[in-house]
């Protein structure tokens, strides 16, 4: 069954860089309607991300690009598989690093490695680096028919 929903989108694009080349997310959103299937698992926003990073070291000692997920409901959200997909090529591959089938608790937060090891083992890593120089990141849900971009985060 198909319903319309008020999706609450968030562009990043005003925010300030620090000495490690992060971006503080200083956020505007705005509303967008769009057409979902019953079911879609919440709203998700890229509420942070670095590049250059050297304060955060990942499992392995390394001190990698991320970006961070945030639930911004008050209910768990289980991402599905097959369903979310993170990409810094969001016109020509939304679909270029699927997410695993993870939950995410009531306004937490998930951080994923943009480190190109492109594994979800012991944590979540994957197939692309930020570029620091600037560019678009992007998360989309797959409705069964489309990829529809969620959330975009830009340094």
């Amino acid at each position: 069954m198909k319903y319309m929903v008020l999706l609450f989108i968030v562009i990043v694009g005003l925010g300030f860089k620090n000495e490690t080349n992060r971006l503080l997310c200083k956020s505007t959103a705005f509303t967008k309607t769009a057409e979902y299937t019953e079911g879609l698992p919440g709203i998700i926003v890229i509420n942070d991300f670095a590049t250059k990073n050297s304060k955060q070291v990942n499992e392995f000692g390394n001190a990698e690009d991320w970006l961070q997920l945030h639930n911004t409901t008050g209910d768990t959200l289980q991402l599905e598989l097959g369903k979310w997909f993170l990409t810094d090529d969001i016109n020509g591959n939304p679909q270029k690093f699927e997410l695993p089938e993870i939950t995410i608790a009531p306004h937490g937060n998930l951080i994923i490695w943009c480190d190109k090891m492109d594994t979800v083992e012991d944590a979540i890593h994957t197939n692309f680096r930020i570029a620091s120089s600037g560019e678009k990141i992007g998360l989309f849900y797959y409705t069964g028919n489309e990829y529809t971009n969620v959330a975009v985060c830009s340094n």
